[in-house]
């Protein structure tokens, strides 16, 4: 005796909203296994883990790029320090574990406006890798440098290692400025702090402003 089935429930997951005008790619879309209830309702096995649309998956690097400032003055990062400090350098002295190569980490989004790519900064400054985060000391923003890769998958809990990259000036294809995810309208800069040319976070509100100490150019 054949049973109907022609008028199963199916049973599923409110649907994962998405920004208007977003692209689907095919990791956005999601396979579950399904099962059968009493009645011959479809339902689908919960997997709230696999649902998690809010967080970035790292999808490729660029490496050995050497950040400049207007002042052509070179990123480094030292291995008794967790600041960064623009420097003048010779082409000779920028060299592995030296502290001025850094990796470029690029995210795909999931849950951010598609107003430029996520990226994530890691540098080798002697034998240890460190990764640069944005953070609030007494009141005071700043970026700091911890040991450690930045992670495939970024949650909510560490975006703090996460920035925006944009084009500093349109057509301009060589300079960029990069905002904080965490602390939207801050963006990397320089300023001169106890003689030393140090790496800020500095507000921005309009995030059009021109602003020459937010200008960073980085090449292999």
């Amino acid at each position: 005796m054949k049973q109907d089935v022609r008028k199963q429930d199916v049973k599923s997951r409110p649907s994962v909203s998405r920004q208007e005008g977003a692209k689907m790619t095919c990791k956005d879309v999601l396979v579950f296994p399904v099962q059968f209830g009493e009645n011959l309702e479809l339902y689908f096995e919960d997997d709230e883990e696999a649902l998690e649309c809010d967080s970035l998956r790292k999808e490729n690097c660029i490496c050995q790029q050497v950040f400049r400032n207007i002042n052509s003055q070179v990123l480094v990062v030292r291995s008794d320090s967790n600041v960064g400090v623009f420097e003048s350098a010779a082409d000779q002295e920028v060299k592995c574990g030296s502290g001025m190569l850094f990796t470029i980490h690029y995210y795909s989004e999931t849950g951010i406006p598609e107003t430029g790519p996520a990226v994530a900064f890691s540098v080798q400054a002697g034998s240890k890798t460190y990764c640069m985060y944005c953070t609030n000391e007494s009141g005071k923003r700043m970026v700091r440098f911890r040991e450690g890769e930045p992670p495939k998958n970024v949650e909510d809990k560490i975006i703090d290692i996460v920035f925006i990259q944009k084009l500093f000036t349109p057509g301009d294809s060589m300079s960029f400025k990069f905002e904080s995810l965490l602390m939207p309208g801050y963006f990397l800069a320089f300023a001169e702090e106890d003689s030393l040319m140090k790496l800020i976070l500095k507000s921005c509100e309009s995030g059009d402003e021109v602003d020459e100490t937010m200008k960073i150019h980085f090449y292999a």
